[in-house]
């Protein structure tokens, strides 16, 4: 048996970025999306644990490019709703006239799927809060492959998004336990988490995409076409920009990179020739001009700055260097009352 487990696309979301780098990340979801699928058409079916869509945002239009996409896949599709596309009149109202390969779980009650010798158990979000006993007794036939399929929480008792026991799970000897909402990829047990296809942010560091599984062998893949980099250097550990500009190309990875860089600096450095030719869409450069202190310690000799500065004329360490400049900006923020 071989499938693929994703989760939280995301579809038409909002971004607090500009428009034109909010509309690049919003398409690199669909592309991911169409991607994975078109490059999976060997398996026997997918798996789709919610936060496909944005409710908010996803439109007709949005609806139809979605089915297109599913019906050119052509294998079946197991989806549950999570807590960014639960079900309501608005989306139902499309969900009814899905592809014929798509199966929804549209109850906020367990159901099942059966075809051949495969069951796929899975429960849908009514809300965007949503958290309920579930009763997992369940006596499953060995003589199925048996995947649960959910959105939510594991082990934690105060998530208002399912929050199911880890343990209780296991217990229940699924062949395959298949989840979304966390946008990392996590394993917990037989429990799979896949992550989200896409970062979306310059929090999202890790490596985004989707699971395979190959007759037990279950593989993350990293397929995504974005890669966010919230990166800091000192401008003296480099002889000149060229130098700099060789060590940030050569973190990047052959994506479509998203970067936000800080360059601590004691001279004058050439911005727009930096900002020019990094390899990335999108760049984001903060100079923390370093000789600000400095020049005002020698301004001030006999000042608070002066004497706490003198502390470390003979340090040199990272940590000492870091409590040095730390401290001379507090005395520099601070103010009499």
């Amino acid at each position: 048996m071989k499938f693929i487990h994703l989760a939280d696309v995301h579809l038409a979301d909002s971004y607090n970025f500009d428009k034109t780098l909010s509309k690049k990340i919003r398409e690199a979801s669909w592309q991911s999306l169409s991607n994975i699928l078109n490059s999976n058409k060997d398996v026997d079916f997918a798996l789709i644990a919610g936060d496909l869509f944005e409710r908010a945002y996803f439109t007709a239009s949005d609806f139809k490019r979605l089915f297109s996409i599913f019906e050119d896949f052509s294998k079946d599709i197991y989806y549950v709703s999570g807590n960014h596309d639960y079900f309501d009149s608005y989306n139902s109202i499309f969900l009814e006239n899905s592809p014929e390969n798509f199966h929804v779980f549209g109850s906020e009650n367990l159901e099942v799927f059966e075809k051949d010798k495969l069951r796929v158990y899975g429960i849908s979000y009514k809300d965007r809060i949503f958290s309920k006993d579930l009763d997992l007794s369940i006596s499953l036939d060995d003589e199925f492959f048996n995947i649960f399929l959910i959105h939510g929480d594991v082990d934690r008792e105060e998530s208002n998004y399912f929050s199911l026991n880890s343990k209780i799970m296991t217990e229940t000897n699924f062949d395959y336990i298949a989840m979304g909402h966390i946008h990392k990829a996590h394993r917990i047990d037989g429990i799979y988490y896949p992550g989200s296809v896409e970062p979306h942010d310059f929090t999202d560091i890790y490596d985004y995409g989707y699971i395979r599984y190959d007759d037990g062998k279950v593989s993350f893949i990293d397929s995504s076409i974005l890669k966010f980099y919230d990166m800091s250097v000192n401008f003296r550990d480099f002889d000149n920009e060229d130098d700099l500009l060789a060590f940030i190309n050569q973190k990047l990875l052959d994506k479509k990179n998203i970067v936000r860089l800080e360059i601590s600096s004691d001279k004058d450095i050439d911005e727009r020739f930096i900002r020019n030719n990094i390899d990335a869409i999108y760049k984001e450069i903060h100079i923390k001009n370093e000789r600000d202190l400095s020049d005002m310690v020698r301004l001030f000799p006999n000042s608070l700055l002066s004497l706490y500065s003198q502390k470390f004329d003979n340090s040199s360490g990272e940590i000492e260097k870091l409590a040095l400049d730390i401290g001379l900006d507090a005395i520099l923020r601070s103010k009499d009352d």
